[in-house]
C-alpha cells in the first residue's frame, strides 16, 4: 500500500523548526476552521453592505420625491397665479400632491 503523504511532504514538515513541535493534522484543521470564520465573517459583513446600500437608495429616492412633489406643487401656484387653471382643478390637484409628499414624509420619517 502507498504512503498516505509524499515522503517530501513528511520531510519538510520534521526537518522545520517550529513546524515538528505541532501535530500537522491538528494545524491542518485549525487552519480550516480560521478560513471558515474569515469567510462567514466577510459574507456577513458584504450582506450587510447591501443592506446599508438599499436602504441608502431607497433614502435618497424619498428625498427626489419629495423636492420633485414640492416642485410640483409650486408650479401649480403658478399656474393658478396666471390663470391657466381653475379653481376646481386647483383645489383637486393640490390636494393630489399634499397626498402625496405627505405619503413621502411619512416614509422619510423611517429613516430618521
Amino acid at each position: 500500500m502507498p504512503p498516505f503523504h509524499p515522503d517530501w511532504l513528511v520531510n519538510f514538515w520534521l526537518g522545520t523548526p517550529f513546524l515538528n513541535m505541532f501535530d500537522p493534522h491538528a494545524v491542518l484543521i485549525f487552519l480550516i476552521v480560521v478560513t471558515v470564520m474569515i469567510v462567514f465573517i466577510q459574507r456577513k459583513n458584504h450582506t450587510y453592505k447591501q443592506e446599508f446600500a438599499a436602504d441608502e437608495n431607497q433614502f435618497q429616492l424619498l428625498l427626489k420625491k419629495k423636492s420633485v412633489i414640492e416642485d410640483q406643487m409650486a408650479l401649480l401656484d403658478k399656474q393658478k397665479m396666471q390663470g391657466e387653471i381653475g379653481e376646481d382643478q386647483y383645489i383637486n390637484r393640490k390636494n393630489e400632491y399634499e397626498l402625496h409628499l405627505n405619503n413621502v414624509k411619512s416614509e422619510l420619517i423611517r429613516f430618521t
